[in-house]
């Protein structure tokens, strides 16, 4: 069954922080997904050892520490040593065995030197830390109208006087209906930021949905909003409209909020050094955070600050909204307690923000890291740090903690989701290095539903020798800016099948232009995973030009295991999704797919491939096929065998086989074209190395 996300914002979210990093919930349970499986007796000892998690082993790390001291000025103090510091982990006192110090503060102008008097040269001019990053986020559903429109004065003044060459810088926006996004990549090119920032509180300083409807709950018990219109009277009253709980409705919405920053702390745990994050936002009321009795916005909030202290995140806050004091309907208390036990700032004075950059420029460009080694138990602890200076005078700034890392049983959902997408699109995933498969496609429509049709042959006999036993297997398809689109889910034990290897050809439904496929399986007890991709390009339908896509390359082969797809979708009883022999050929009881980097001279090789275009150029295309040598400029045309077609409104859909010439041991393009009636109208191109049979 094709089950889709349970909170699909959420996975919106994850996908597209993971964009950065070069990194989803799927909640579903269906039926088992291979078929012809044979069970292993329960006393195999490799079955039993299979079944161990090895996820996870007792080591040692070294731990890096972030600190900025400053004096009882405000001013960063930046000449302390190593033996100056004294550091606790959860009371222990820790040898510092690392030390550095920065200072990339921006040195203050020189005056003019007077008429006659010799000017020294100035010195060289510092270069900016290349590992500086600044998320500058900009709370849009936690804010009022006068906040909004100040939000850009402010973002504007701290580009122009706080970030320096080499400092990377990434703008994040919060609103009540699309959540958290993301406008501007980490860039070191200020100039679209100072673009964007220019225009807050202009088009985004419109109400949010929340005033609105309060205000609207405001009026109606006062007997207002009365129908004014010179029809409006009615004979019979009107039924009274349901109410809406705001109360609820807030809470709601502050918990979306507060699982949305979670996600991006667990992202930022990839990226390597020290993170700001600029937050410009009213906060979250402390008597909504922290009511009479915890609640589970309670633990979440306080998950949140673990986890930024975790991802080395120094958290600077300008609560946007007028300056109250000892007000608990505000959320002045819970973002002074972010700021202070990520080692970041603090501001309550939005109209005063000036000291609030400076600050942040100080804290940011003069800071200490300390190191020492520690034991990964992964436990999912929390170790409380604690750093002092023997100088009197001196304040320290620095995380409250971090969270030991755990073991994937121990996973909330919301760090499955973040692993999940971890694997699906980063290079190097955060927890692991999967094992890596081969995977194909084939565009097979404009339509938006099914129109990608991937293949995979999955290593069975590997994966259980890597661990994995009862695992889930996920086909996931993402747009050109990293948001997921479709998803499917099903599951299996490894264990109780004995083949090597399984096919696996599915389908995924994507957006007009370039899709990301992705075949993720995770084993469902100690995360263990393998992945594969692949990238289609889906026509625009709305765009009709004629076209011919990369084919999906087949061997003959019978009695293949084959994975099992969640079962059809269905709407108004009829069955949208087909089977994968009946859309691409790709019948897994007579093909399997191949992946070949090497031809041999004299075999035979299928292939499907997709033509889409304009009806009338459709009909007259016919199918060519040319072998050539780059090298010796040297060109062979193949001939080759349309075995089967389909036609569908837009396209034509070719099962092909042919012959590879005999030619000299060489790498070869073998060029896949169209010709109509008046000459070529396409054509792709793969390489190969074609060796002697």
């Amino acid at each position: 069954m094709n089950q889709p996300f349970a909170r699909p914002a959420l996975a919106k979210i994850f996908t597209r922080i993971g964009r950065w990093f070069g990194l989803a919930l799927i909640i579903a349970a269906v039926s088992p997904i291979l078929v012809g499986q044979v069970k292993p007796k329960i006393d195999d000892p490799q079955a039993v050892k299979t079944q161990k998690p090895i996820q996870h082993e007792v080591g040692i790390t070294l731990k890096l520490i972030q600190v900025v001291v400053i004096d009882k000025n405000g001013n960063p103090v930046t000449d302390l040593k190593k033996e100056d510091f004294v550091l606790l982990d959860n009371g222990e006192k820790k040898k510092l065995t690392e030390f550095e110090r920065h200072d990339f503060r921006i040195p203050a102008v020189e005056a003019t030197p007077a008429e006659g008097i010799a000017a020294t040269t100035p010195p060289a001019a510092k270069p900016g830390p290349p590992s500086r990053k600044f998320f500058l986020l900009f709370d849009f559903a936690n804010n009022g109208l006068s906040g909004v429109r100040k939000m850009g004065e402010v973002a504007k003044h701290f580009l122009d006087t706080a970030i320096l060459p080499g400092d990377q810088v990434a703008v994040l926006t919060l609103t009540a209906l699309k959540l958290l996004q993301v406008p501007i990549d980490l860039t070191t090119d200020c100039g679209p930021i100072q673009k964007y920032v220019a225009k807050i509180g202009l088009s985004d300083s419109s109400k949010r949905a929340e005033d609105l409807e309060e205000e609207y709950q405001r009026q109606l018990k006062a007997g207002g909003l009365a129908d004014a219109r010179p029809e409006g009277q009615f004979a019979r009253k009107l039924p009274e409209p349901p109410s809406v709980d705001i109360d609820e409705m807030a809470k709601l919405s502050y918990m979306t909020y507060v699982d949305c920053l979670t996600a991006f702390a667990l992202f930022l745990r990839s990226v390597p050094g020290p993170k700001h994050l600029v937050l410009f936002s009213t906060g979250i009321p402390y008597s909504i955070a922290y009511p009479l009795y915890p609640t589970e916005l309670t633990w979440k909030y306080e998950n949140l600050i673990k986890e930024l202290a975790t991802a080395n995140v120094a958290v600077h806050v300008l609560r946007t909204a007028g300056i109250q004091l000892g007000d608990t309907q505000t959320g002045a208390w819970t973002l002074q307690k972010t700021s202070y036990e990520t080692g970041g700032q603090y501001w309550g004075n939005m109209y005063n923000y000036r000291p609030f950059v400076e600050k942040v420029r100080e804290i940011a460009g003069a800071y200490y890291v300390l190191g020492y080694p520690v034991r990964e138990n992964w436990d999912g602890k929390f170790h409380k740090i604690k750093v002092s200076v023997a100088r009197p005078g001196c304040q320290v700034k620095t995380q409250s903690g971090f969270l030991n890392p755990k073991d994937y049983a121990d996973f909330t959902d919301l760090e499955k989701q973040v692993h999940l997408i971890d694997l699906a699109l980063a290079e190097k995933p955060l927890l692991q290095e999967p094992l890596r498969f081969p995977m194909t496609g084939l565009t097979l429509s404009n339509e938006p539903i099914d129109n990608v049709g991937i293949a995979a042959e999955v290593p069975l006999e590997q994966m259980r020798a890597g661990g994995m036993g009862r695992v889930e297997i996920l086909r996931l398809a993402f747009n050109a800016a990293g948001e997921m689109v479709d998803s499917r889910r099903t599951e299996e034990d490894l264990r109780a099948v004995a083949a090597s290897s399984a096919v696996l050809a599915s389908f995924l439904s994507g957006p007009p232009g370039f899709v990301k496929c992705r075949i993720v399986i995770r084993d469902m007890d100690n995360g263990r995973a393998a992945v594969a991709g692949f990238t289609a390009r889906v026509p625009d339908p709305a765009k009709p030009e004629f076209r011919i896509y990369p084919p999906l390359l087949l061997r003959a082969e019978r009695g293949r295991l084959a994975v099992k797809e969640p079962k059809p979708a269905k709407r108004n009883g009829v069955t949208l999704t087909k089977t994968p022999a009946e859309a691409f050929f790709l019948d897994p009881a007579r093909y399997v797919p191949d992946f070949p980097m090497t031809l041999k001279s004299e075999t035979e090789v299928w292939a499907v491939l997709t033509c889409f275009g304009p009806p009338e150029i459709l009909a007259k295309a016919a199918l060519t096929l040319t072998l050539r040598d780059e090298f010796k400029n040297e060109s062979h045309d193949v001939p080759l065998v349309v075995a089967g077609e389909k036609a569908a409104p837009g396209s034509r859909v070719f099962l092909i086989h042919f012959q590879v010439p005999r030619v000299e041991p060489d790498n070869y393009l073998l060029i896949f074209g169209a010709q109509g009636p008046d000459g070529p109208l396409s054509q792709i191109a793969r390489e190969f190395s074609i060796e002697s049979r």
